[in-house]
């Protein structure tokens, strides 16, 4: 593979993408939003403390030992592994509360518990900066999946949920406009034939069920809307309108081996997370992948991979937590790349090369996250939907269940 690059997709708007990350105030409105999240925490404390339980598997003598080997992780080197084995044990104590405790998917306590870190990374110090860091190595932290391998989970899986997406519900990350506008990478015309693909998939479930099977309502209206508005001739059938009336239920959530069912029941238990069927949240993984440039993660917490998150990227609103962390903050350990199918862009030699279609991505390297290298239009629409439609056939084979319109 040449070293000199792909050409990018024609779609690509790349004139949108080059304004600054952080625009003038972005920083005060994410303090603001934090602000309101850490008081809704407050104004619930009464609430969570009598649902904690009594009886905590850290001990007083423990819970001291435990500072004391923090303290000491934030002062060593990367190197030592003892130190660091034990940071670990006591982050698995966090992780299993936080994952198996329906009190921590409510949103105020879900949402400190993700953001927490990000507005630590906020203050100035080295000591802050290295807590960061231990948290995303052993606390949380996402893998990225290939478009390709989210395809294939969400059709394999037994059911899905569509979740509310922490960074985007806090505020944190404000991905949905741009300049007034719903923001989308593609044409009109590219965007048009994206709806029509959600509205034929919704339609031929229909047909062979009668009704739409596995999907809250919230999303069987929203798709029959747009069923109507479609053969109405309405100007209003627009992109658009999915994306605004979706957002911020982005997280997608299989019901798969690969994923602990524990977070799903806490989602669905606080009304966070509404069932889809699989064949309309394979179809949603497209779009967002194409008319948004989202990066797929299975975001893991203790090495536990609970939710596939649609991260918003640095070309809109600077991105999420994880990949501003990655893009802006240089840690290494918030993004853990794919180096397996699909994976990153290489030179002749081996060597990974930076993202080549993306201006705020080309500072780090490729992550691999699904572009069909070396074709020389890798994120192209009917590059991507070639592969999409080749997924669903292969779902098919194995005893898919509607019919492919």
């Amino acid at each position: 593979m040449s070293d000199r690059g792909v050409p990018p997709a024609a779609d690509l708007k790349f004139e949108d993408l080059e304004a600054e990350a952080f625009e003038p105030g972005e920083v005060e409105r994410r303090w603001r939003a934090a602000a309101r999240e850490l008081s809704a925490v407050l104004e619930r404390a009464g609430d969570i403390r009598l649902t904690i339980p009594d009886q905590s598997d850290i001990q007083v003598g423990q819970q001291r030992r435990l500072v004391e080997v923090l303290y000491q992780a934030l002062r060593a080197e990367d190197h030592p592994e003892a130190k660091r084995s034990v940071v670990r044990r006591m982050a698995d104590k966090l992780g299993q509360y936080m994952l198996y405790s329906r009190i921590s998917s409510t949103p105020a306590l879900h949402e400190l518990a993700a953001l927490l870190p990000w507005w630590i990374s906020q203050l100035p110090s080295e000591l802050v900066d290295r807590l960061r860091d231990i948290g995303l190595t052993y606390m949380t932290n996402g893998a990225i999946i290939p478009i390709q391998l989210v395809w294939q989970q969400l059709l394999s899986a037994r059911q899905v949920f569509l979740g509310h997406c922490v960074c985007r519900s806090a505020g944190i990350a404000d991905d949905l406009h741009q300049r007034g506008k719903v923001f989308s990478l593609l044409s009109e015309n590219n965007q048009r034939r994206l709806l029509d693909r959600m509205v034929d998939r919704y339609q031929a479930l229909l047909s062979e069920h009668g009704q739409l099977p596995d999907t809250a309502d919230r999303y069987s209206n929203l798709l029959a809307e747009l069923a109507d508005l479609r053969a109405s001739g309405s100007p209003e059938y627009r992109l658009d309108r999915l994306i605004a009336d979706t957002h911020p239920d982005w997280e997608l959530l299989p019901v798969h081996d690969d994923y602990t069912p524990d977070w799903i029941r806490s989602m669905h238990a606080n009304r966070k997370a509404h069932p889809i069927h699989r064949e309309l949240a394979y179809e949603l993984a497209t779009t967002l992948f194409l008319s948004r440039g989202v990066i797929f993660t299975a975001m893991r917490m203790i090495d536990t991979p609970y939710t596939i998150c649609s991260c918003p990227t640095p070309e809109n609103g600077g991105g999420c937590v994880l990949t501003n962390w990655f893009y802006f903050g240089m840690a290494n350990a918030s993004l853990l790349p794919n180096d397996q199918a699909h994976g990153r862009f290489r030179d002749i030699d081996g060597k990974v090369l930076p993202c080549c279609l993306f201006p705020k991505r080309k500072e780090r390297e490729c992550l691999g996250c699904g572009c069909v290298l070396p074709d020389r239009r890798p994120r192209a629409l009917t590059t991507i939907l070639r592969e999409a439609d080749r997924a669903f056939a292969a779902y098919r084979k194995t005893g898919g269940s509607s019919a492919d319109p």
